[in-house]
């Protein structure tokens, strides 16, 4: 039995009425985050600046075209699902699988709520193929060792995005198992892992994102038609090709009885998840020994060797993105202007002399102790230095980790946060009491229009 018969297997024999309310609770709460992502990632400006882009390839009049949340024109799917992920994922608020580094969320959330509408998928439905898509993508991205590969420059949401878009389809379709496993074998085949490192105000990062899930749902339609694809391509060519280790056991141990969702992180606000820790834990120190901002003379940052460099941005950030990653900027931010970490676009970087002479204060150590437990934990210590006394505080589990979890107000506030600004939304409430009884509903397009502006 190939590698693709055992996940084919799963995704058809995955029915909601075999999950624990664990289980099932942990489903819902990372829908409701990734919606929440995706109606202020649809908000944006380069959300809509990627919407204008696809408005060239759409007809005036298309009977199949759909809805594209947070926007007042339709698309067919494929366009739909891609601008809808693209929304959800620039945020930098989606979740976040550690042990893998695939950013889950973002990718099969919109992507079974565009074919869910699509098709007039129930919520039954739909959630059964967003828990296939989630475990898909964090089983391959750990088989693959995801979390040291991203340093390598394979970035391994946009390697497995197509895949985990394919097992979505295909269980909103009801296809059987040879059909989805056609359709796993086509999506792998094209997919990629390699976006580069971009620099500047729109890039193509979220662009070739979004390439993938359209890919993902093209694989499964046309699998659903009789079209195949190599079926022992996670055997044998698919790892070779990009040189890359693969632990099957990974993969299979304990498939469709334990689910990774359980463990998947959820953010707190608009971060890197590799900057989260320390900023946690410098948040802490400020807060419980009423430390001046302006009196600290230096800080240390203590984190893992593999995302030590990727943080440590000396320099004042250029654009949004280097806002984001930058630990000097972020920590900066936190300290005279906390509100900043919900803002998702930062059009506006604070450049003033006390957050560029704050940021020079800091510098950024690899930790061997850290590095040591890297991936388990994404972890980071504070070594912080005033005129008179010195404090120290270590994040292992930072809040919205698995073992510092988010609960539902948290998450609630959270998307009111990032929302705020751009546009007073008054239904996340009713949004997140329609996830709660989300399994109950009929027609996902009554629960679409809570998306819609």
């Amino acid at each position: 039995m190939s590698l693709l018969d055992e996940l084919s297997k799963f995704i058809s024999e995955l029915k909601l009425e075999n999950l624990s309310k664990e289980t099932l609770d942990h489903l819902k709460l990372h829908i409701f985050d990734s919606l929440g992502a995706l109606l202020a990632g649809s908000l944006t400006e380069e959300a809509q600046a990627h919407s204008e882009v696809i408005k060239t390839f759409i007809p005036e009049t298309d009977d199949k075209a759909i809805p594209v949340v947070g926007t007042k024109f339709y698309a067919p799917l494929p366009y739909a699902a891609l601008l809808s992920s693209i929304s959800a994922r620039l945020t930098e608020t989606d979740d976040i699988d550690i042990a893998s580094c695939v950013t889950p969320g973002a990718v099969i959330v919109p992507s079974a709520l565009s074919v869910g509408y699509f098709v007039g998928a129930r919520g039954k439905e739909f959630m059964e193929a967003i828990l296939s898509g989630y475990e898909l993508m964090t089983r391959l991205g750990s088989s693959f060792n995801g979390a040291e590969i991203i340093y390598q420059g394979i970035w391994p949401t946009y390697l497995l995005g197509a895949v985990g878009v394919a097992s979505v389809v295909s269980k909103i379709l009801g296809l059987n198992p040879d059909q989805i496993k056609n359709a796993l074998a086509i999506a792998l085949s094209l997919s990629s892992g390699f976006s580069g490192r971009i620099k500047g105000e729109y890039t193509s990062r979220w662009l070739t994102l979004g390439c993938a899930i359209h890919n993902g749902i093209l694989s499964s339609f046309s699998a659903s038609r009789g079209f195949l694809g190599d079926q022992n391509i996670l055997d044998r060519s698919f790892q070779s090709i990009y040189g890359l280790s693969f632990k099957k056991d990974i993969l299979l141990e304990g498939l469709g009885k334990s689910f990774q969702i359980e463990k998947i992180n959820i953010k707190p606000y608009c971060t890197a998840r590799q900057a989260l820790s320390s900023i946690e834990a410098f948040r802490y120190l400020i807060k419980k020994y009423h430390i001046n901002p302006e009196k600290i003379d230096e800080i240390e940052v203590n984190v893992p060797r593999q995302y030590s460099l990727m943080i440590d941005r000396k320099d004042f950030p250029e654009d949004r993105s280097g806002s984001i990653v930058s630990i000097q900027y972020q920590l900066a931010i936190s300290a005279f202007y906390e509100d900043d970490l919900f803002d998702i676009e930062r059009k506006f970087l604070r450049d003033e002399y006390k957050i560029r002479n704050f940021m020079g204060k800091i510098k950024v150590i690899a930790s061997e102790h850290l590095t040591k437990i890297y991936p388990n934990k994404w972890s980071g210590k504070i070594l912080l230095k005033t005129s008179d006394k010195k404090y120290e505080h270590e994040v292992l589990s930072p809040k919205g980790d698995s073992d510092q979890p988010m609960g539902w107000d948290d998450v609630e506030n959270k998307i009111t946060r990032i929302i705020k600004g751009k546009k007073e939304y008054k239904k996340i409430e009713e949004l997140k009491n329609a996830i709660k009884n989300l399994n109950e509903s009929s027609d996902i397009k009554k629960f679409f229009s809570l998306l819609m502006p």
